[in-house]
């Protein structure tokens, strides 16, 4: 492993069902291509996991929420190449979200980096799409049929 940063990144994700869909960020770039990410970023200092999570919904797809349960916790450890080769160490928290009733899905004034919209995606189809990160797809799924681990430990 490269050297290793110190502190560890806090993230949060909003994960928001409803009538079988799911809402996520579409993104792409020509590196990457088109991929799916669930809304959500880093905590800034102070926030609590809820206030984060409704901050980010704000910014990236234009609505608050109501946000409820923590469904999952994950560790990376992402490899970074600049300023030098390093590695970050970052928890991933997805919350259990919802939009108010009357939502249109809409990209928000503070939009991810590569973000081209936001849109309600099929559950039982997300393996037909890109999800980022790549284990987030089968996760989703199954948080969607309850049948899923709160911690599930280091993920790369």
């Amino acid at each position: 492993m490269d050297k290793l940063q110190s502190g560890i990144r806090i993230t949060v994700r909003a994960v928001i069902i409803q009538n079988g869909n799911i809402l996520l960020i579409k993104k792409d770039n020509l590196a990457e291509g088109v991929r799916y990410t669930l809304p959500g970023g880093a905590l800034e200092s102070g926030e609590t996991l809820h206030q984060a999570v409704i901050r980010e919904c704000e910014e990236e797809i234009n609505t608050s929420v109501e946000a409820y349960d923590v469904l999952h916790i994950a560790d990376f450890f992402i490899p970074k190449l600049k300023p030098e080769p390093y590695t970050r160490h970052q928890l991933e928290v997805l919350i259990q979200c919802q939009t108010p009733v009357e939502y249109i899905p809409s990209s928000g004034p503070d939009p991810d980096k590569h973000q081209v919209g936001v849109e309600w995606l099929p559950i039982n189809q997300l393996t037909q799409h890109t999800i980022s990160p790549i284990f987030f797809a089968e996760l989703l799924i199954n948080l969607h049929t309850q049948e899923h681990n709160v911690y599930v430990g280091s993920v790369s």
